[in-house]
């Protein structure tokens, strides 16, 4: 997974790129980003020795304080409120992916349309009017992006520019990689906004979305499944990822609950056997290799395990979440939680943090609810205490240089997908049920 703007799809022997997907949760070392408009950030918390010292200073001192869960979702939800801001001069923005830090420093500008489709689905799992109307703003642009797409496909991209073009109304394309994990994500965003407002536009966007995945992304070889997308250069990618099928089988289920047209969940099931299929007695593999019936080993990825028993939510592979237990768990200063990937690194992954937390409110075995409960108390302490922190987003990671598993690194920026994702993980919801 090497990061060309920020396209992590030259893997070519596995599903190692699709796993953490081009522009979804992972930013790293900034290579060749000629496609993207750097836009300043207006941050001033890290941007620079002193005040990252500061910070720290100040970091140590707040972690003392007990967190307070009630008053740190609320926050959470301030930062993804700010970008994603209710005035009309702000029509035809996405919510920018990563604040501060060190993208924040070099002017990166990106939003992942997963970590756009995520802010979608936590507000509306709070679903205030005010939640629902931010959540709607996004839903329009990505439609609009949708619609326009030079493919003429109803093909939604990897990433875009959070701004607008000049003249145009929209984001332009950041990353030109067509992902199938991607699709999936903003169907199911589709599909919610549907059900929340009774848009027909949302409706017709996620059968749209779902066409283009089936016949796109459908593969017939070994038990069947959907492959990875394709790159930004529209070099199809023949290797299957187990992520990207889970993603599948959430999207495809709900769309067949909210349309009553049950040949998506036909779709829903070939993507169920594929997941299965990938199962190792106590873990699932990432997917396959080129050939789409080979087993791609490892790395062993953290998503992999938890997004699987959130979209399958079946008791034979329910010891998935112990193995990520077991295996993936580590300790950075006052944070605790998962790696990325099966290693002994000590950084922790705030967004793989609320994968955990999630699936272990879902899951519900003795003593699930504890360990789910400190896991998000976790993440709080993160919002406060990593020097990127503005007590508000929760950082990428909890220390810069957090290996990625394919030669990239995750910075403490603050993310807009990590910071939706312990919003599901406090209001225990399951974006894939």
């Amino acid at each position: 997974m090497t990061f060309t703007a920020p396209d992590r799809t030259t893997t070519s022997d596995g599903p190692g790129g699709a796993l953490l997907g081009p522009g979804r949760r992972t930013i790293l070392r900034i290579a060749g980003i000629a496609v993207l408009v750097p836009i300043a950030v207006s941050c001033g918390i890290g941007a620079g020795p002193a005040s990252a010292r500061e910070n720290r200073r100040g970091a140590q001192t707040r972690t003392r304080t007990p967190v307070d869960p009630v008053a740190a979702l609320a926050n959470a939800f301030e930062f993804l409120d700010e970008r994603t801001p209710l005035d009309p001069g702000t029509e035809g923005y996405l919510p920018r992916s990563y604040t501060g830090g060190h993208l924040g420093d070099i002017g990166y500008d990106s939003a992942s349309v997963y970590d756009c489709a995520l802010v979608v689905l936590a507000y509306l799992a709070r679903g205030t009017p005010d939640d629902v109307a931010r959540a709607t703003k996004i839903g329009d642009v990505l439609v609009a992006v949708q619609l326009a797409d030079p493919a003429g496909d109803s093909r939604l991209r990897s990433s875009y520019t959070s701004v607008p073009e000049a003249g145009v109304g929209r984001p332009r394309i950041a990353s030109t990689a067509t992902m199938t994990g991607n699709q999936a994500w903003v169907g199911m965003a589709f599909v919610r906004l549907f059900e929340h407002t009774g848009a027909p536009q949302f409706r017709d966007a996620a059968l749209r979305t779902a066409t283009f995945v089936v016949t796109t992304a459908y593969d017939a070889r070994g038990v069947g499944g959907f492959s990875g997308g394709s790159t930004g250069t529209g070099t199809p990618l023949t290797w299957r990822s187990t992520e990207h099928n889970a993603d599948c089988v959430g999207f495809f289920t709900q769309l067949a609950r909210a349309t009553g047209d049950q040949a998506w969940a036909a779709h829903a099931e070939t993507a169920r056997v594929f997941v299965r299929s990938m199962w190792q007695g106590d873990h699932f593999h990432v997917g396959t290799v080129n050939d789409g019936i080979t087993p791609n080993v490892s790395p062993i990825f953290e998503d992999v395990q938890t997004w699987t028993y959130l979209a399958l939510r079946e008791p034979a592979y329910a010891t998935s979440l112990d193995y990520t237990l077991a295996n993936l768990v580590t300790t950075d200063g006052p944070v605790r939680g998962t790696r990325v990937f099966v290693t002994d690194e000590k950084k922790v992954w705030l967004e793989g943090t609320g994968h955990l937390a999630c699936a272990l409110s879902t899951r519900a075995s003795r003593g699930d609810a504890a360990r789910a409960s400190a896991l998000r108390t976790s993440i709080w302490r993160a919002q406060v205490s990593v020097e990127t922190s503005d007590g508000r987003g929760i950082p990428a990671a909890s220390s810069d240089g957090l290996s990625s598993g394919e030669g990239d690194e995750i910075y403490t920026s603050l993310h807009t997908g990590a910071t939706a994702w312990a919003a599901l993980a406090a209001l225990e919801v399951n974006p894939f049920a």
